[in-house]
């Protein structure tokens, strides 16, 4: 595998783990700020033809980047729908309030 292509796989896998950091921390805006970059790092390091010596170690490669790809689609759907209960429980303290300042009156 040439350099440069090593340094491609280098730097798309560290973005990758990267994201998977700041989603485990709860960093959405920048996992999505992130996202961006990651999708042209993809296209840059898989437009490259690469050889037949050199297919075990981007297989390898991208079955790391998969299964991030996985953990981050998990806490996604984690918080996705951890936000959805809290507008569920905010929607419903709000009601509550409603109906207690109207029996107030």
């Amino acid at each position: 595998m040439s350099d440069a292509t090593a340094d491609k796989l280098s730097e798309l896998i560290k973005h990758n783990n990267r994201m998977l950091k700041d989603a485990e921390a709860g960093n959405w805006e920048k996992v999505t700020e992130n996202e961006i970059i990651r999708q042209q790092l993809i296209k840059t390091f898989y437009s490259v033809t690469s050889n037949v010596r050199e297919s075990a170690v981007i297989a390898s490669a991208t079955h790391e980047l998969l299964l991030v790809n996985e953990k981050l689609k998990e806490l996604a759907i984690q918080a996705r729908d951890k936000v959805k209960t809290d507008l569920t429980r905010t929607g419903k303290s709000r009601a509550a309030i409603d109906a207690y300042a109207k029996h107030m009156r």
